[in-house]
């Protein structure tokens, strides 16, 4: 598909910002499920069910990823807003030292 005829970009700038920052937030989440799942499988007894929901979440946001389409501006402010969320709540209680 040629774009002559003086047309402009199919989505806007706003659009294009929002896309790129939900599958950053997307990548950042399958990012932590993986180091989970990476310290769970080095434990003496790795907990199958966590690795296999871990597993699950990876798939699922993998699949949102692949179906987000950049001028889709509802789902994409919805995806970036949720996943977003889990990057914050990861980040924080990560930075909460845990009790000796």
């Amino acid at each position: 598909m040629t774009m002559s005829g003086g047309t402009g970009p199919l989505w806007t700038q706003d659009q294009a910002i929002a896309y790129e920052a939900a599958l950053e937030a997307i990548n950042d989440v399958i990012a932590g499920y993986s180091e989970q799942i990476a310290l769970e499988q080095e434990r003496p007894a790795p907990n199958t069910s966590r690795i296999e929901w871990l597993e699950m979440r990876t798939d699922q946001a993998t699949a949102i990823m692949h179906s987000l389409n950049v001028t889709d501006t509802e789902n994409v402010r919805q995806v970036l807003s949720e996943y977003s969320a889990i990057v914050r709540a990861r980040d924080a209680a990560e930075a909460v030292p845990l009790a000796a």
